[in-house]
């Protein structure tokens, strides 16, 4: 189990993973000489044939470990018992699960046409089988985490205030992914797809910032 000073310094590393995210797409965006933002997913931008694909690939890769970070700073961090620790566990996957996505890349730009035409003939390879059903469940766990730790917020009064919240998040983020996944945002699907990831990583920041702010405080869960 974490120490305080511990939980303080992983608390922070869940609040630079969301931003350092952030920063790498619009970096690689701007890099890269030809690249719509308002089409094209933030995996284009890690793809095998993007210019400069290491930019979010360190992106990817430090949101995984800062979520990882998250879920090893609540474990015992919060007076509930088991909705907890099933809220720090899935965390963990989630984060893994964003590493993973970040080194199984895409081959090419699943927005485009000519990328799509390989992707329905079956013509692209592991990785980016891997890296596209990765990334549908990892938006899953990203719907459950905040649902499973409301429940464990409710019986401590360090966390209680940020039940609603943690409810709202998971339901506004099932909401998006429902509604994205149709065909009437295509040509928008880029824009779209950062509006439903910012969700879950706002609440990410928010969860990371009161664990660091708490790690050191008296406990007054009662």
């Amino acid at each position: 189990m974490p120490t305080a000073g511990w939980r303080r310094v992983l608390g922070w590393c869940a609040v630079a993973g969301p931003v350092v995210f952030t920063a790498a797409w619009l970096v690689a965006g701007t890099v890269q000489d030809v690249y719509s933002p308002r089409r094209e997913d933030i995996s284009a931008l890690a793809a095998l044939d993007a210019q400069h694909a290491w930019i979010m690939i360190a992106g990817i890769v430090a949101l995984g470990l800062s979520v990882v970070a998250l879920g090893l700073g609540l474990v015992g961090a919060i007076d509930d018992g088991r909705s907890a620790t099933v809220g720090a566990i899935l965390l963990v996957v989630a984060g893994l699960m964003f590493v993973v996505a970040g080194v199984a890349r895409d081959d090419c730009s699943s927005e485009l046409r000519a990328c799509k035409k390989r992707v329905d003939a079956g013509d692209v390879s592991w990785h980016h089988v891997v890296h596209d059903n990765v990334g549908i469940a990892v938006f899953l766990v990203l719907v459950a985490v905040p649902l499973v730790l409301a429940g464990a917020f409710r019986g401590d009064g360090r966390w209680r205030d940020l039940r609603r919240y943690s409810l709202a998040s998971g339901g506004v983020t099932l909401v998006l992914l429902l509604v994205f996944g149709g065909e009437p945002f295509s040509g928008w699907n880029g824009l779209a797809e950062r509006i439903l990831v910012t969700i879950p990583l706002v609440w990410i920041a928010v969860l990371g910032t009161r664990l660091a702010r708490i790690a050191l405080a008296p406990d007054t869960s009662a």
